[in-house]
């Protein structure tokens, strides 16, 4: 292989690493506040058009989301935490073993939210939930918390409207 495909290669491979969030052993809580219904349904970003998201009940405090693309699903557990009037979402991979962790403002309509991923390169790792909690709670204030450029939009997938059932 010439170096030039060697470059090009490296470079493809960076560019899919610089969206990757912030990724914690552990989550801002416990799982303690209601499910919201409006979040309940299909939802889809135009940012990720290649991805869409199937979000139901899991349990009374917990969602389950389906992401499906074109070539792979995968599935999260997720929930809310709040801090000082700010709500989290706290979204583990079973499949990584990971949370990854966001603050999400929901529309009060409903049909949209957006997701500011915490910054990839924290300057710490905790090893407890109240650590995070403490950590977030600090420093959420800050715009470098969160990787500006992997906000993401979302909106309600047309005729997807959430029930008590979804």
């Amino acid at each position: 292989m010439s170096a030039k495909h060697v470059f090009i290669l490296l470079f493809i491979c960076s560019i899919g690493l610089l969206g990757c969030p912030y990724e914690s052993q552990v989550p801002i809580s416990a799982p303690y506040l209601s499910i919201d219904n409006k979040m309940l349904g299909s939802w889809q970003s135009k940012d990720e058009v290649y991805n869409s998201y199937y979000v139901s009940r899991l349990s009374e405090t917990e969602y389950k989301i389906i992401q499906k693309n074109i070539s792979n699903t995968s599935a999260y557990k997720g929930y809310f935490s709040e801090i000082r009037g700010n709500m989290f979402m706290n979204l583990y991979s079973d499949s990584s073993r990971t949370w990854y962790l966001y603050k999400i403002k929901i529309d009060p309509d409903g049909n949209r939210f957006t997701l500011f991923p915490f910054a990839e390169n924290l300057p710490e790792h905790f090893a407890s939930t109240e650590g995070l909690r403490s950590y977030v709670e600090k420093n959420m204030n800050f715009q470098s918390f969160y990787n500006e450029k992997d906000i993401l939009d979302f909106q309600r997938i047309e005729g997807s409207k959430p029930t008590a059932s979804n």
